[in-house]
């Protein structure tokens, strides 16, 4: 995922918990929120309950392989999204985390 895809500073991510909108499943919770850019960007937060260092870090490589798979859609779409996980993340698939990306994705509106 390209660094301009990326949300990293703490302000951006606390400006999506507080002004924008929010949808779950039982494995993540998906924050979004308009930004000012032409372009989406997408953080994430995992928490030290899902797991150690290395679940944490294979599930967000997970995760930045499902935005890299809808890249096409999510163009010139101008949102922040903010995805937690939940603990039982950790024992999710590559497939099963896809679906719920793309289960939330819908709800917000953002894919048809």
């Amino acid at each position: 995922m390209k660094v301009e895809h990326r949300l990293r500073e703490n302000r951006d991510f606390r400006r999506v918990f507080n002004r924008g909108r929010s949808s779950a499943t039982d494995k993540l919770v998906l924050y979004w929120a308009r930004n000012r850019g032409s372009n989406f960007r997408v953080g994430f937060s995992v928490s030290r309950k899902v797991g150690n260092a290395v679940q944490r870090n294979l599930i967000k490589r997970r995760l930045r392989a499902c935005f890299d798979r809808f890249l096409p859609e999510l163009l010139g779409k101008p949102a922040d999204f903010v995805v937690v996980c939940r603990k039982n993340a950790s024992q999710a698939t590559y497939q099963q985390l896809e679906n719920d990306v793309l289960r939330l994705l819908k709800r917000a509106k953002f894919m048809i």
